[in-house]
């Protein structure tokens, strides 16, 4: 099936959609207006032998994270605290650099925040979620290029999700080769160290029910597709991946594959029940600068 839809609204960042308009089938999904493709999604393209992946992998999907920035939502002092429930000097409320609350009507999607004995925090977080990073990072102003640390630390679990990943850039190639070539053009000037081989992949983030907010991934490669299934953990529903500014979301299950446009708004239908683990595939934008 394709489709060509009108972008009907400007989608809120950090904002929570609900949208019932749901692709259940393979669906190529373009713009109205400028015929770009928002999407490719195909049904069990994936056998599900690949899914079995190294066990550390889904217990760090598992682990908190809190710097996911708008993908997290607005914040708020259950965001930031979830997972401190023990602690004895949790955050108490989010507030500026001087310790002022901020009003609960704020836009901010990463924030200071106040802990119960007074103290101010040094740095400013997002709320809470279960995401995580393995693989290549590019440089940023705190580090060089590098494979992250629980990726360094695990490499035979890493390696455990080669096979998945590969299948997945095979099947890109064959349904997007102009978005695959594009990419791996970029994907060759990089480290081989810190890509995933055979691919044209440096990193993937690894979701365990993490409900997203509206966002826009930031580090995404501009000349390709991000690449998107997820793996059945458990029993939920739910979970399908919105483009709300398009009204329409996808229901991505095990052997599913989605290829979509990162770089256009996107998020999540509630979730119900546990055991959704998505795998988000893609080419860091400046991994190909790190020789330079």
């Amino acid at each position: 099936m394709e489709l060509y839809l009108p972008k009907i609204d400007n989608a809120v960042i950090g904002d929570f959609y609900k949208v019932d308009k749901i692709i259940n089938e393979d669906c190529d999904m373009y713009d109205e207006k400028t015929g770009v493709l928002i999407f490719s999604f195909k049904k069990k393209r994936i056998p599900d032998e690949l899914y079995k992946i190294d066990a550390k992998l889904i217990k760090h999907s598992q682990s908190l994270s809190y710097n996911r920035g708008s993908a997290g939502g607005k914040v708020t002092a259950k965001g930031l605290r979830r997972g401190m429930e023990t602690w004895t000097k949790k955050p108490l409320c989010p507030c500026d650099k001087n310790g002022n609350p901020l009003s609960e009507y704020h836009e901010k999607h990463s924030t200071y925040f106040k802990y119960e004995d007074g103290r101010i925090s040094k740095r400013q977080r997002s709320n809470s979620v279960t995401s995580q990073s393995v693989g290549g990072f590019d440089k940023n102003p705190q580090h060089p290029c590098r494979l992250t640390h629980w990726t360094k630390n695990n490499l035979e679990a890493y390696h455990s999700i080669f096979p998945l990943c590969k299948h997945i850039s095979d099947e890109y190639f064959s349904y997007v080769p102009d978005k695959w070539l594009n990419q791996y053009e970029r994907y060759k000037r990089c480290p081989q160290d810190y890509v995933i081989p055979d691919t044209n992949f440096s990193t993937l983030t690894i979701n365990m029910d993490f409900r997203t907010a509206c966002h826009r991934d930031k580090g995404d490669c501009k000349d390709g597709l991000t690449a998107f299934t997820v793996k059945k953990c458990g029993e939920y529903r739910g979970g399908e991946l919105i483009f709300p500014e398009y009204h329409i979301a996808i229901n991505i299950e095990q052997g599913d594959l989605l290829l979509f446009n990162p770089h256009e708004a996107h998020c999540n239908n509630p979730i119900i029940g546990e055991g959704r683990m998505s795998f988000v595939l893609y080419l860091r934008d400046k991994m190909d600068k790190c020789s330079q």
